[in-house]
């Protein structure tokens, strides 16, 4: 036979367990939420807001997360200005980046704009085509009076040579090359 006695004396602690309540913890503003575009998505217009992004799909306009990072996937297409905290490309971008900390160009990445960042890391097999800033966004121009204004760097770099030609193939070698590249030293 069952003894009620018996079963309190051996737990007790299922009657107290079972009457406290659960604490779960409060949301925290530095949080793992990150809105995502994904792959079969097309936004045409501005993409605004307030948390992280990662776009798997297309698109075309502008984006401003400017205290947010903003991730362009593998299979992401952007046609826009974008502008973040930390942008990190692994797709295509046809516009220009600016970022508040650093801009990453993964290996896949396909960029053709101009990069405005303090950091850059390009990382091996990334393309890119455009201008790069790394001054600071906060730092005023540094130009002294009757000082002749700084202009920006020529996007070709000079050489000592002649203009660069196309290299093309010799009928022995068989191999055609691109547009050869001039060393640029400073």
């Amino acid at each position: 036979m069952w003894k009620k006695e018996a079963a309190e004396d051996q737990s007790p602690d299922l009657r107290t367990h079972a009457t406290m309540p659960i604490e779960r913890p409060a949301p925290s503003r530095v949080s793992d939420e990150r809105a995502i575009i994904g792959r079969s998505i097309t936004i045409k217009g501005e993409v605004s807001g307030d948390e992280d992004l990662l776009i798997q799909g297309t698109v075309e306009g502008s984006v401003h997360l400017e205290q947010h990072s903003i991730t362009i996937g593998p299979d992401g297409e952007v046609k826009a200005s974008i502008t973040g905290r930390v942008i990190t490309v692994g797709g295509r971008v046809e516009g220009n980046l600016t970022a508040a900390e650093q801009v990453v160009l993964q290996g896949s990445a396909r960029v053709r704009g101009d990069i405005v960042a303090p950091r850059l890391v390009l990382e091996d097999g990334a393309r890119f085509r455009g201008g790069v800033d790394m001054g600071d966004l906060a730092e005023p121009e540094l130009e002294t009076k009757g000082a002749a204004p700084s202009r920006p760097a020529s996007r070709k770099p000079e050489t000592t040579q002649g203009p660069s030609k196309p290299l093309e193939a010799s009928p022995e070698s068989g191999k055609g090359t691109s547009d050869a590249a001039a060393a640029v030293s400073t």
